[in-house]
């Protein structure tokens, strides 16, 4: 009893010096911060964090109608800006990207399970700069992009060959396909051919954990910092037993791939792979394998589970408008015909199916508020002023959703992106949703690419229809963003496709899985 009331009077007194040192900041500046609700004692606007079951960016979209284009609320000592206007985004994250290239310190994700070793969620700092250079060189030269472009359209065609075979796990197939490119590149580890993959699903777990543990504001210990030293027994510590899980699963996922790939060189068996290249180029002391191995989990953490989501929003979206499915096949019959699949070579004369690619990054983000940005130092904008340590939210999903931008935004429609006499195309949505600065994600191109050829190879084999239940366009909440899972029919187009889909695996063989070998792997 001693102890739990000590521990009630130590939050007690955390509160009361986090609101006062709050309340004297406020009073020592002079400008406001950007507008926003009135909080409540203590605890300041945390009434006005999204809610459970909320997608965040609707929520922070209505804040554009209520305190304009950018605004603010602040818990406790913590400021959150809102950005409603792209204009305002590239102003603060991409021209004054040196102030606004950091990530926010978050207590769950960061500390209790450890994502703060990621890339994508690390500091701006010299840790930061290495991950980063170790991923353009893997991913921004033209000779990495044509490999990945080479084993995209591989996995493409496994991906019909498991789709014919199995229509009813359309999803799975769609994790294994975006795992397969990642892991045979990054790791030069091959998934199994049919059926689940023990570390694609083990990385699908880690990614679905990841979108839940880096929402800012939705866990109560990166509001009071200070309640990560309570145990978990304690009431209203639960967060502690679901950190741990997570963290347990996060070591996995990081550690052991790497020492996969370590024991296949001491055996002579390796592929060439970043990892592999990494380890024979730059060495493997514990400083550079620690590097190596949160640079590659930030390699599969910007591909797999991004084009995952990017996938399902697309099949989705085909159940739904049948009639772009009709105008994307006769772009393909056209100009590939009905004897093969298309390929990488024929994506600048199909422009449709290039603009159905944009059209799914626009329909439904993929991050739809981004990753958070945070400030190294305090500034004025707009007579505003943005304190040092304020988490910045770019809300992308307003910004491809702004009726005055695009006509009927919650409409899937593609030809919005073409130029017509009478129509000109509408911005790009990738000027949003890579990210900004310093910040913005590395990958893209070979993201395209791997969206397009799928797309493309999809549609020219496959009918995508309704089931009996007309499916919502209805979005799960967290950093990544996924279409709920729905009901659809897929099947080919007809028995020349099914036939041309076979004949495939001859060209595309399937190469003996490295799973059973991962699974024999100490971490």
């Amino acid at each position: 009893m001693a102890f739990l009331f000590m521990t009630a009077i130590t939050i007690f007194a955390g509160i009361i010096t986090l609101y006062l040192i709050n309340r004297f900041r406020s009073k020592e500046d002079g400008r406001p911060l950007p507008p926003g609700p009135k909080g409540i004692p203590f605890f300041g606007n945390v009434n006005d964090m999204p809610k459970p079951g909320t997608l965040e960016c609707h929520h922070w979209a209505s804040f554009k109608d209520l305190y304009g284009p950018i605004s603010s609320l602040t818990v406790l000592k913590q400021t959150f800006v809102i950005i409603n206007d792209p204009q305002i985004a590239f102003e603060l994250l991409r021209d004054k990207s040196a102030i606004f290239s950091s990530r926010p310190v978050q207590i769950f994700s960061g500390y209790l399970v450890g994502w703060r070793h990621a890339t994508a969620m690390s500091p701006y700092n010299e840790a930061w700069k290495i991950h980063r250079k170790n991923v353009t060189k893997v991913i921004s030269t033209t000779v990495s992009v044509a490999a990945f472009d080479r084993i995209q359209e591989v996995e493409s065609v496994h991906f019909l060959l498991n789709l014919l075979e199995k229509p009813n796990k359309l999803f799975d197939h769609i994790r294994t396909e975006a795992g397969s490119v990642i892991l045979k590149t990054v790791y030069g580890y091959t998934t199994e051919a049919r059926g689940n993959d023990p570390f694609v699903d083990l990385a699908t777990k880690s990614m679905q954990q990841f979108a839940d543990a880096t929402v800012p504001g939705r866990w109560v210990v990166d509001i009071l910092p200070f309640l990560r030293y309570l145990p978990a027994w304690f009431p209203g510590a639960g967060f502690q037993t679901t950190a741990q899980k997570m963290s347990v699963q996060l070591a996995q996922c990081v550690n052991q791939p790497y020492q996969f790939v370590k024991k296949q060189m001491r055996e002579k068996k390796h592929k060439t792979s970043f990892l592999s290249q990494a380890i024979e180029s730059i060495g493997s002391d514990a400083e550079m394998e620690f590097i190596h191995k949160w640079t590659a989990l930030a390699l599969y953490l910007g591909g797999a589970d991004t084009t995952v989501s990017s996938m399902m929003t697309f099949f989705l979206a085909m159940t739904l408008y049948p009639d772009v499915q009709r105008n994307a096949r006769d772009e393909i019959d056209r100009v590939v015909g009905i004897g093969r699949l298309p390929v990488t070579a024929d994506r600048e004369q199909l422009p449709y199916i290039e603009a159905i690619m944009k059209e799914v990054h626009r329909w439904h983000p993929v991050l739809p508020m981004g990753l958070p940005h945070s400030s190294t130092e305090e500034i004025f904008y707009r007579g505003y002023r943005i304190p040092k340590g304020s988490v910045l939210l770019p809300n992308n999903w307003w910004f491809t959703h702004d009726p005055a931008v695009y006509s009927s935004p919650m409409t899937f429609d593609p030809s919005r992106h073409i130029t017509t006499p009478t129509h000109p195309a509408e911005p790009d949505p990738r000027n949003f949703i890579f990210g900004y600065g310093r910040r913005i994600c590395p990958g893209r191109f070979v993201a395209d690419n791997a969206l397009f050829i799928t797309i493309a190879q999809s549609l020219a084999v496959f009918d995508i229809k309704k089931n009996t239940v007309e499916p919502e366009a209805k979005w799960e909440t967290g950093t990544i963003s996924h279409p709920v899972p729905y009901e659809y029919i897929i099947e080919p187009r007809s028995e020349d496709h099914r036939n041309l889909i076979r004949r495939s695996e001859e060209i595309y063989p399937w190469e003996q899985s490295d799973a059973k070998e991962l699974e024999t792997v100490k971490w």
